[in-house]
């Protein structure tokens, strides 16, 4: 029995891939601002959108594992339009997304080791060393370091949550709270885009799923046998990712309910000015001694987070790309060659634009980033339901029964919300 569970822990990978990158700008910055902000107002938010987004993310991996495929060549099956938007999101919405991660990155490394570097400088170091890592380390390597930065992170700020637990108000909607106005609603939205990640990560999954298969030396399954399990080997995976990043947002949440909101704190507008506050939440919880190991922490998990939303972007366009000259995936080396490196510079550079020329402001720049994933989830929710009702799919892998009804109750409550928030911008 003891050897069929280190077995199956022995599988994971992919799905705390996925956790390392959602449990990022999501988590240290918004689900605290929301708790330091509002309380425990805005718990049902972070819920409802880790459980309205939960089958587009699952679909990613199960598309994978099913067909060997990724979902770049899904939406390529249904058509070219697809394919086009998604690669318009990787480039223009996914830029200002690294750039915000690195915002938050650099910040943390500035409270953390007390550097006296410009932003941008700093950031240029955090990205550059990123961008080394993966030129040098690949995915072996990668799922090794996101394995031990993941379980410091998490065993502090599960002990830090309980010991703030008295201080918490459990109100609903605390009296302190700001009033539920345009504003609350549009932080609501900058909150909910990016809880846990932007849908169109999902496509990460499945990169990562056949990634760890052929760093493995696996094949694609010949047999329905070695396709069932195959499924659910991934399945089992990304969903034990899935509860970690949803369970951490909620105990940000809660640490900036019973910290920040209890005494007051107005969360800091600048990267650096918020990382101090964060690393404050645990020195005050767990005492003094606490706040340069989980300082360390934090800036290694958004470095993390960093490393993987490059890593998982990175692969995506070199694949994209590949499509649609017509290659076919298996010819594509997707995490090395030159072309992997030419994206990966890319990216950094223009990350690096991004911030010197458009940032106005950190919270702005992180909700705007939040907003745009906000407005295009309820497309990917579609897109990833519609590539794994494809008939290539096995008809014993295609959604159906309780997955087949929340796929479709998620993207209802999703584009309604997205709906909501044009009328309410228009109007």
């Amino acid at each position: 029995m003891q050897k069929s569970s280190l077995g199956w822990l022995r599988q994971l990978g992919p799905g705390l891939l996925f956790a390392g990158m959602a449990i990022g700008t999501s988590h240290l910055v918004q689900s605290t601002r929301a708790g330091a902000v509002f309380g425990l107002g805005l718990a049902g938010v972070i819920l409802l959108a880790n459980i309205a987004k939960y089958p587009a993310y699952r679909f990613g991996a199960a598309y994978a594992a099913a067909t060997g495929e990724t979902l770049i060549a899904g939406y390529r099956r249904i058509g070219l339009l697809p394919l086009l938007f998604l690669m318009a999101v990787f480039v223009f919405a996914h830029g200002f997304a690294v750039a915000a991660i690195g915002v938050v990155t650099a910040g943390m490394f500035k409270a953390v080791l007390g550097v006296n570097l410009p932003l941008l400088g700093t950031i240029a170091i955090v990205l550059g060393a990123c961008a080394l890592f993966l030129a040098l380390g690949r995915y072996k390597l990668l799922e090794s370091v996101n394995r031990f930065f993941m379980a410091v992170l998490t065993l502090s700020t599960l002990v830090a949550t309980v010991l703030v637990l008295p201080n918490v108000d459990w109100s609903l909607y605390p009296d302190s709270a700001p009033p539920f106005d345009l504003t609350a609603f549009l932080f609501v939205v900058a909150l909910a885009g990016w809880m846990p990640t932007p849908i169109e990560a999902s496509v990460f999954s499945s990169l990562w799923t056949l990634a760890r298969k052929q760093a493995g030396g696996d094949a694609v399954p010949a047999t329905d046998a070695a396709r069932d399990a195959a499924v659910g080997e991934a399945v089992t995976d990304f969903n034990v990712g899935y509860v970690w990043t949803t369970l951490l947002a909620l105990c940000f949440m809660l640490l900036g309910a019973g910290v920040m909101h209890a005494s007051g704190v107005v969360p800091e507008d600048s990267a650096p000015g918020f990382a101090a506050q964060l690393v404050a939440l645990y020195s005050h919880t767990l005492g003094p001694w606490s706040a340069p190991v989980v300082g360390v922490a934090a800036f290694t998990v958004m470095f993390t987070t960093a490393i993987t939303v490059l890593d998982g972007l990175t692969r995506a366009l070199v694949v994209s790309f590949a499509t649609l000259r017509g290659e076919r995936e298996e010819d594509v080396k997707a995490g090395s060659g030159r072309g992997y490196i030419f994206v990966l510079a890319g990216l950094c550079v223009a990350a690096l634009l991004l911030v010197a020329f458009f940032m106005q402001g950190f919270r702005a720049f992180i909700d705007l980033v939040t907003s745009i994933a906000f407005l295009t989830a309820p497309v990917f929710a579609w897109l990833n339901h519609r590539t794994m009702m494809q008939p290539h799919v096995p008809e014993a892998h295609r959604p159906r029964g309780g997955i087949l009804v929340w796929s479709y109750l998620s993207i209802t409550v999703l584009g309604a919300f997205a709906f909501v928030y044009l009328w309410l911008l228009v109007s």
